[in-house]
């Protein structure tokens, strides 16, 4: 497997969306799409507390962001017209045995609904798996079902459940389901991700 250096941009199969390098420019946008409440409620955040002002908030994206290879997904448009929708990238990579794990997804309430997530993902992994990948794989609070809902539906197995995982800053303890979607898996799943695609393109068209 080999990722390049610097992340490409990508450009998702309806042409809704671009996948763009995530910046410290696209930190104000981001704060804006985590001030809403939905996100929080299930589970994001790794445990750690919801950050109460603008400082702390910025803090909490460098500590998450910093040192991954992270996209910001925007609306397709000419540059200055494009609306940020949030982000979605890689946290970790082991080439020698082409495993790659995907995280920091984040997406607007307002496209909730809209197959957006599921678009960007069949952008992400075309390029993750022509990059040699053989294993893409996430972790998912168990709380976050919204998420689990639309990654098996995507393609993904879950494979269990790691315990105790790690300590939330309550001091509780996270569970943690493990996903995983493999190369020999990834031609069926992208077929029915894409049908699915172009199915609510066809009844948005109809309405």
């Amino acid at each position: 497997m080999q990722l390049p250096g610097l992340l490409p941009n990508l450009e998702t199969l309806t042409g809704r969306f671009v996948l763009q390098p995530f910046s410290m420019a696209d930190v104000v946008q981001l704060s804006a799409v985590l001030a809403h409440d939905e996100i929080w409620s299930q589970g994001y955040g790794d445990g750690e507390h919801r950050p109460t002002d603008p400082a702390d908030l910025a803090g909490f994206i460098q500590r998450r962001y910093d040192g991954h290879a992270i996209y910001s997904v925007f609306t397709a448009g000419p540059p200055g017209y494009q609306a940020f929708v949030g982000t979605t990238g890689l946290t970790e990579i082991q080439a020698d045995v082409e495993r790659v794990k995907i995280g920091r997804t984040v997406l607007d309430p307002r496209v909730w609904g809209s197959r957006a997530n599921h678009e960007v993902k069949i952008a992400l992994m075309d390029w993750l798996f022509s990059c040699g990948a053989g294993r893409i794989e996430c972790d998912v609070d168990p709380r976050n079902q919204r998420s689990l809902r639309s990654l098996t539906r995507f393609g993904f197995t879950i494979e269990g459940i790691r315990r105790r995982s790690s300590p939330r800053a309550d001091g509780s303890w996270r569970d943690i389901v493990v996903l995983s979607l493999l190369v020999e898996e990834w031609p069926q799943a992208r077929a029915q991700a894409v049908a699915a695609l172009r199915k609510y393109a066809t009844e948005r068209m109809a309405a």
